[in-house]
């Protein structure tokens, strides 16, 4: 199985047979053409790769405190995004609704600014991205850009350092299912992300390809959507060489009052709902506490 690329430059009605097939099928998908240069991707790598090599003590400073506040610093092991396995092997610094916390728990004025650009580029995409999946589900376009003001909105920066030793079954970042509505993955070039095919047991790369955007949707959408558009589970294999391996992760949450119901067009009488109606923020800080130490 390969994940599907889909094109923003392509005319509307391609595009959104060719996103309705993948939302279907893969639950993710490679964005191309979206207008987000590759040097502000590089320089927030870079970024990045600086804060992550900084000393321990420097990088405590700016720890995360709690799953409900869900900002900042998270050292290797801090995390089981599958809490039946041994915890994951990645630091993160996490920033949740960033263009509220300008003044607070910013290692830098300049990660800050960079941050919160790239933040915003990002908020373009996702966007439009929203209005199709919309569009798809017989909603009006600003459904879900509505419901998404950027209070559960969060940005990771991350890092697989290379390890010698692990336990065993122990990875990178624990096979889960995504918790909101859809994610924007910006990779380097190291690899390691895997996706649990539909049909068996197999794990299939998501091989990195420069220039696109890895989009995959969450728990929030498949319970929207009755199970239409797939929750996909996922796993990042640890790094056992040289190299570290950084990525750039940027979940469309809803906010906490938001209710999750499955939609009209998505239920019938043969397809009756098969999903209770909850609240987006007791499902997220639900998961967010189950994975977190």
């Amino acid at each position: 199985m390969q994940i599907p690329t889909i094109s923003f430059a392509s005319g509307d009605a391609e595009r959104l047979a060719n996103l309705e097939a993948a939302l279907a099928d893969t639950g993710f998908m490679s964005l191309s053409d979206t207008g987000i240069e590759a040097a502000q991707v590089s320089a927030v790598f870079e970024v990045s790769r600086s804060f992550f090599q900084c000393s321990d003590e420097f990088k405590q400073r700016f720890r995360y405190h709690s799953a409900a506040d869900n900002f900042g610093y998270q050292s290797v092991g801090m995390e089981s995004l599958d809490p039946d396995r041994p915890p994951d092997l990645k630091e993160a610094f996490t920033v949740r609704n960033p263009l509220a916390r300008r003044g607070e728990h910013w290692p830098s004025a300049g990660l800050r600014d960079l941050i919160l650009d790239f933040y915003q580029r990002c908020l373009v995409v996702a966007q439009k991205l929203q209005g199709d999946t919309a569009t798809l589900l017989d909603v009006p376009r600003d459904y879900f850009h509505s419901r998404i003001t950027g209070e559960n909105v969060t940005l990771r920066l991350l890092h697989y350092p290379p390890l010698a030793a692990r336990e065993s079954g122990q990875l990178g970042a624990g096979a889960h299912t995504d918790y909101g509505l859809l994610t924007l993955l910006f990779q380097d070039q190291v690899g390691g992300l895997e996706v649990l095919g539909r049909q068996s047991d197999a794990w299939i790369p998501v091989a990195p390809c420069a220039g696109e955007i890895v989009v995959n949707t969450g728990d929030l959408m498949e319970r929207w959507t009755n199970g239409r558009f797939r929750s996909t589970c996922h796993r990042v294999q640890p790094q056992t060489g040289t190299g570290d391996r950084y990525s750039l992760a940027l979940f469309l949450d809803p906010d906490d009052a938001v209710e999750v119901s499955c939609l009209p067009s998505c239920v019938s009488a043969r397809n009756p709902a098969g999903y209770p109606p909850t609240t987006a923020g007791e499902h997220i800080l639900a998961k967010l506490r189950a994975s977190h130490r």
